[in-house]
C-alpha cells in the first residue's frame, strides 16, 4: 500500500477587507503573513514540494516556504478561486442584501450555483477534482504541501468526504486554516482504490500579536 498526503492551508488574510475576492489579486496584509508562518510552525512536515494557486495571496508565502525548505514550487492554475463574475470584489454584506434571491439558491443548492457572470461552483469542482487526481497520480507516496483558497477547501472537502453539497458552505475555514489528508492507494476487488482519512483540522483563529497588545 502506498500512503500519500497532502496539506492544504489557506492563505492568510489579504489586503482589501470582507469582498467577493476570486479571481481579484491584492497582496496578504503584515497580519496574513504572520499568520502563514504561525500556522506552519505549528503544523511542521516533511514536506517534498509546494503546490500553489498563482494568485499573489498564495504564491507570496509558497515561495517564501519552497526558498526556505530548499523544496520545488509548482504554481497552477487550477487551484485559483473561483470567478465570482460580477460579484468581484464587492462587499459581501452589500451583495447579499441586494441579491437575496440568488444568495439563497447558493445556499440551498451550491452545486447548481454561478455568480452572475462567473464560475458555476460544478465545473469550479470538476477543475479541482481534475487537479487532485493529478496530484496524486504524479506524487504518490510523497507528502504535500498545497497552497490554496477557502472555496477550494471547501469544495475538495465536500467531495472527498462524501457530504451534503450543503455542508461546502457550513465548512467555516479561517485565514491560514488547515486540513491533512491522508491517501491510501490500494487494490480492491481487482481495481485501484483510494482511501481518504482527514487526519488533522486546524481551524483556529489566529490573532496576530500587536492585535492583542493594541486590544
Amino acid at each position: 500500500m502506498t500512503t500519500t498526503r497532502i496539506d492544504l492551508i489557506r492563505h492568510g488574510e489579504p489586503e482589501g477587507g470582507n469582498v467577493f475576492r476570486g479571481r481579484i489579486n491584492p497582496p496578504l496584509t503584515a497580519n496574513g503573513r504572520w499568520q502563514m508562518r504561525e500556522r506552519l510552525r505549528r503544523f511542521p512536515a516533511p514536506w517534498q514540494r509546494v503546490i500553489s494557486s498563482p494568485l499573489q495571496r498564495c504564491a507570496e508565502a509558497a515561495a517564501t516556504l519552497a526558498q526556505q525548505c530548499a523544496i520545488p514550487l509548482q504554481l497552477d492554475e487550477r487551484w485559483i478561486e473561483i470567478d465570482y463574475g460580477q460579484w468581484e470584489n464587492r462587499p459581501v454584506d452589500e451583495v447579499l442584501r441586494e441579491h437575496a434571491d440568488e444568495a439563497q439558491r447558493l445556499w440551498a443548492d451550491p452545486l447548481n450555483f454561478c455568480a452572475p457572470g462567473g464560475e458555476a461552483v460544478r465545473h469550479f469542482q470538476q477543475r479541482l477534482l481534475q487537479a487532485w487526481q493529478s496530484l496524486l497520480e504524479q506524487y504518490a507516496g510523497e507528502h504535500l504541501l498545497l497552497i490554496c483558497h477557502g472555496g477550494v477547501m471547501r469544495v475538495l472537502a465536500q467531495h472527498l468526504l462524501a457530504l451534503e453539497p450543503q455542508a461546502m458552505n457550513r465548512l467555516a475555514i479561517p485565514y491560514a486554516g488547515l486540513m491533512r489528508y491522508r491517501i491510501d492507494h490500494s487494490d480492491y476487488q481487482g481495481g485501484a482504490q483510494q482511501w481518504v482519512t482527514l487526519e488533522s483540522l486546524d481551524g483556529s483563529e489566529l490573532i496576530y500579536p500587536a492585535a492583542e497588545t493594541e486590544a
